[in-house]
């Protein structure tokens, strides 16, 4: 139950295999010419003892190109109730994100310029799932944490200086065992 009610907060601990939990974090410039999307998360694998890994992927709006960057999981740390997560050097909360990924050529910091705006959550209304949130079976949870918030700070990607004062941002939630696997087209081939 808690997990509904505090979709920001880290829900994997004492999880041992088969689980996955991952925040997207939208960075957006106030131009909408830099658009970034960084995920930190973890993935455990099906067997108790691994491989499990903390992970950051970047994706670049713009572009196109994206960037999974794998570290142990002794490199990872989370708050259970709020958006605080920490994946080797890249930090993020619900002040902002700090970056240094030299694989991907990104860093820097960018603020959140004023509280992250949730989607509401209560036993009654337990968030962007509905009802679903309350059933123990389902493949993946989903959570808003934040529908947006002002940005400041500026991030280097690839020595470009990416200025994202005056931009927006928006931060959501999946965790769970498995992402749902997606309907096949043959099998929609009757309803058509």
């Amino acid at each position: 139950m808690r997990n509904v009610l505090k979709p920001a907060g880290y829900h994997g601990a004492g999880r041992r295999s088969k689980y996955f939990e991952g925040w997207y974090v939208k960075l957006v410039d106030a131009q909408q010419q830099a658009r970034l999307a960084v995920i930190p998360g973890v993935f455990l694998a099906p067997e108790a003892d691994g491989p499990h890994e903390a992970f950051v992927q970047v994706l670049d709006g713009a572009t196109g190109r994206s960037w999974y960057n794998p570290y142990p999981m002794s490199e990872f740390a989370a708050h259970s109730e709020t958006f605080a997560v920490q994946v080797g050097p890249n930090r993020f909360s619900t002040g902002g994100v700090v970056l240094d990924l030299p694989e991907v050529g990104l860093s820097g910091r960018v603020d959140f310029e004023q509280p992250l705006d949730p989607w509401p959550v209560s036993v009654r209304s337990p968030g962007a799932m509905g009802w679903y949130a309350w059933m123990p079976f389902m493949e993946c949870y989903h959570g808003v944490v934040s529908f947006g918030h002002s940005l400041s700070g500026s991030l280097e990607l690839d020595g470009e200086e990416l200025n994202f004062d005056g931009g927006r941002g928006y931060i959501e939630k999946d965790w769970g065992q498995a992402f749902p696997v997606r309907l096949r087209v043959d099998a929609l081939e009757p309803f058509r």
